[in-house]
């Protein structure tokens, strides 16, 4: 009879350990503290309009598979009973897991600004929408992480759970695919600082974009001609900084300055980046979308000047066109023969291919020695192309990449990211379609102290990774084979996938291949 007493004993206290809590982090981390059911808050996906986010049901619960060194957001909106500010609360405090909450904010009638949250963010008419961003560390373990994200005022509290599936893979530090993006340094508004202020204030864009896969230079027009001088680092050529700064792994490219150098100054500049090991990643960017012959020769001059120093450097030119006079008068693809030697990197708009995979084969067939192909963006391609525009939707802004990968290419340039109207106001170029040159915003017009970026950023940087996806890919099947599986979210320049599921279907299917 004791030992039977003594049998019920132990049962009862295993079944009640059994029931207790595994801890305060596992408590706090479980989806029961988040309502069952829906009411007031919706979780979209970052391609979503948010305008339209009462067209779908309340959702309070979100599933993201990721790898490490990956970001993914999502768009939350929570309709409030007041225009109380509400106070962010992140549960459980996991140290492999990144997270940012960002307030969205319209700027020229389109959601499109993120202004950083320290801690609470304030409804608009009643109304949060916010972009959360989860990045999973290099450290992190494969396995499914729980967040538990809250929203609270004194009185009534919104909390969303957010499932991170991280599969046992990582994106690499240094991108696969040159992506270098301009900065002007003109657009800054430098009054009453001091020099070394002003160097912290061109740094702190330029690590902003490092954060996005994005190889920044800073590019000046000289002489009011299309004349270019541009240069990767925030400090001169000479200051020891620079080199510190360029070894950052997150470099795909770098650009080097030339017009403002002497021969000599030239000369222990390309020194130093071969000492450095950083002549390989180098190119200098001299003239920009040349027309006609008398460019072209400058170009040529200028690229020789190098070359008899460095014949191993690497000269980039942009075009849209061929010449508009001379015997090769309106024949684009006459550039690759026109400025064979001078220029290694052809960098194209994606315009002038026409939405034409034929022209991006013709291109690369031309192609010699250690020349390379690149495209860019600026003003078009529009209608249904890849592009970053502001009234383009989200699907466009993340097919930028995945048109390069199909086309091949081994870089993306974009010309600027801080092309305002003017320096001291917050407005886009009226020349310009609506957003082009423009990816991040002054913080001063958004009572912040770092430019904030759009979501057009946020959308490009996950474009990237999605390169990051096939590049490994092909690594692993080969290119036939992923090229099949492209297939099911990218046919064209004007026939890619606009629906989330089949996009996220792509994705874990990589995914599944890449952790086996």
């Amino acid at each position: 009879m004791k030992s039977s007493h003594f049998y019920y004993i132990i049962l009862f206290s295993f079944l009640l350990a059994a029931c207790k809590d595994d801890g305060p982090g596992e408590k706090e981390n479980s989806d029961n503290d988040v309502p069952s059911v829906a009411t007031n808050t919706w979780l979209l996906n970052s391609l979503d309009n948010i305008e339209n986010y009462s067209n779908s049901d309340p959702e309070n619960r979100y599933d993201i598979n990721m790898v490490r060194n990956e970001y993914e957001s999502v768009q939350l909106v929570i309709q409030t009973d007041s225009k109380k500010r509400l106070k962010i609360e992140r549960i459980g405090n996991n140290d492999a897991i990144e997270f940012q909450c960002r307030k969205l904010e319209a700027f020229n009638g389109k959601y499109d600004v993120l202004i950083p949250c320290d801690n609470e963010i304030e409804p608009d008419d009643k109304v949060v929408r916010a972009w959360l961003t989860f990045k999973v560390k290099s450290e992190a373990e494969a396995k499914r992480h729980k967040e538990i994200i809250r929203f609270k005022t004194d009185d009534k509290e919104y909390a969303v759970a957010i499932s991170i599936n991280v599969v046992n893979a990582s994106l690499p530090e240094t991108p696969s695919i040159a992506s270098v993006f301009g900065i002007n340094p003109q657009n800054f508004i430098f009054t009453g600082l001091s020099e070394e202020q002003k160097i912290e204030k061109r740094k702190a864009a330029s690590d902003l974009l490092l954060e996005y896969r994005i190889s920044p230079y800073f590019s000046t027009w000289l002489s009011g001609t299309m004349k270019t001088e541009c240069f990767s680092s925030p400090y001169a050529w000479n200051d020891d900084r620079t080199w510190e700064y360029l070894a950052d792994k997150r470099f795909n490219r770098i650009a080097l300055p030339s017009h403002g150098l002497s021969d000599g100054e030239l000369e222990m500049m390309l020194n130093k980046a071969r000492e450095t090991g950083l002549l390989n990643k180098a190119f200098f960017y001299v003239w920009d979308e040349p027309t006609y012959m008398k460019e072209y020769h400058l170009i040529g001059q200028y690229s020789q000047e190098i070359h008899k120093l460095m014949p191993e450097a690497k000269v980039l030119t942009t075009f849209y066109c061929g010449p508009k006079d001379g015997k090769y008068k309106d024949r684009l693809f006459s550039v690759f023969d026109l400025w064979r030697g001078d220029t290694q990197i052809f960098s194209m708009s994606a315009w002038a291919l026409q939405a034409n995979e034929a022209n991006a084969d013709t291109c690369r067939s031309l192609l010699r020695g250690n020349e390379e192909w690149w495209t860019y963006v600026c003003m078009g391609p529009g209608e249904e192309q890849p592009n970053l525009l502001l009234t383009m939707d989200g699907y466009q802004h993340r097919a930028v990449l995945w048109r390069s990968w199909k086309e091949r290419t081994t870089g993306f340039l974009y010309w600027a990211v801080n092309a305002y109207a003017e320096s001291d106001t917050l407005a886009f170029r009226k020349d310009l379609p609506e957003g082009d040159g423009v990816l991040i915003y002054p913080g001063q017009y958004f009572n912040s102290t770092s430019p904030v970026v759009s979501i057009r950023m946020e959308r490009w940087r996950d474009s990237m990774e999605d390169y990051e996806y096939l590049a490994k890919l092909e690594k692993k099947i080969g290119r036939a084979k992923s090229e099949t599986l492209f297939q099911s979210i990218y046919q064209s320049p004007e026939k890619y996938s606009k629906n989330n599921a089949e996009i996220e279907k792509f994705r874990k299917s990589i995914l599944e291949i890449l952790s086996k």
